[in-house]
């Protein structure tokens, strides 16, 4: 207990203590200039589910889901069949595919605004090079949220690459030999085999990329953000605005009825419920294709007693 109390302080007081408060303040309003805040009941839960801009930024994390997470977990996977067998140079390799992960977003988004950028940014001369008229990138909100998709991408490919590396190595060679003596092929074998036998670490990129899309914010800061500040980011015409920068606008946000601290805290725990659906529903469906070789096999064993009884 001694060992683990510098632990459970720092969860209760960094954690639990601002969870509680943060609950308590959805039930008030206050623009932080104010003595105090004032309690409204319910006002701040009604007005969101009455504000239409919830659903469009709703959207647009939705359509970020969509394109980075997908691809992340998609290109992490080839990544990691191109390099999981030891070869030469295979270390530096994954090295090189890691080391965008431990740069700082801010860091990465600044960056990659530069080069999407529309006059004399790299990517959009290179696009040209090849006598195609390249789309201005960061401009357009048909282009927007698939540039900052792709930038998230390249930034955690590495990061995935990792545990599927460590994930494919720990997959039986025997159970491998075993289907191409039965004649299977490269793809039945990885179908029938290899993913069911990596499925666990693809489930937890799949929860744990899906919660951080939920919480996208510094990409879309670095890359949009305008002369106005981070309340000018999200263009163009609001296209990658997400949640929770839709959620510190509304925080320093006094103009509005309902606003500020109140509102702002209103939105966190509706997006702290729906994160928790979300994954709720993704730990039920996983029981029907995640496989963990020792509770299936316990659930073999338990299913052969309950035959033999009856």
């Amino acid at each position: 207990m001694l060992f683990v109390l510098p632990q459970v302080a720092g969860l209760l007081l960094f954690i639990a203590v601002p969870l509680v408060a943060s609950f308590g303040y959805s039930f008030t309003t206050w623009d932080l200039i104010a003595p105090d805040p004032t309690f409204i009941g319910l006002g701040n839960w009604a007005y969101l589910f009455q504000d239409g801009r919830i659903l469009a930024v709703l959207w647009n994390t939705v359509k970020f889901i969509l394109l980075g997470t997908s691809s992340f977990l998609f290109f992490s996977l080839i990544a990691a069949l191109l390099t999981y067998v030891p070869r030469r140079f295979v270390g530096v390799y994954r090295a090189l595919l890691f080391l965008p992960y431990v740069i700082s977003q801010i860091a990465v988004g600044i960056v990659w605004r530069w080069m999407f950028n529309s006059q004399t940014g790299p990517v959009t001369l290179g696009v040209e090079l090849f006598g195609v008229h390249s789309p201005a990138w960061l401009l357009d909100p048909a282009t927007a949220m698939l540039s900052i998709a792709a930038v998230t991408t390249w930034q955690a490919v590495g990061y995935g690459m990792t545990l599927y590396v460590a994930a494919l190595q720990g997959v039986p060679t025997t159970l491998l030999e075993a289907a191409t003596i039965d004649g299977a092929n490269w793809f039945q074998r990885f179908r029938n085999v290899t993913l069911p036998m990596i499925s666990p670490t693809v489930f937890f990129l799949m929860v744990t990329s899906l919660i951080g899309a939920l919480q996208l914010f510094d990409p879309v800061v670095a890359m949009t953000t305008s002369n106005a500040g981070v309340a000018g980011a999200g263009g163009p015409s609001n296209s990658t605005r997400s949640i929770v920068l839709y959620m510190y606008n509304q925080m320093f946000n006094y103009s509005e009825r309902l606003s500020g601290l109140g509102y702002a805290a209103a939105i966190a725990w509706m997006l702290a419920i729906l994160t928790f659906v979300i994954s709720a529903l993704q730990f039920l469906v996983s029981r029907r294709w995640v496989y963990y070789d020792g509770a299936d096999r316990g659930r073999q064993r338990n299913l052969r007693r309950r035959k033999a009884r009856s």
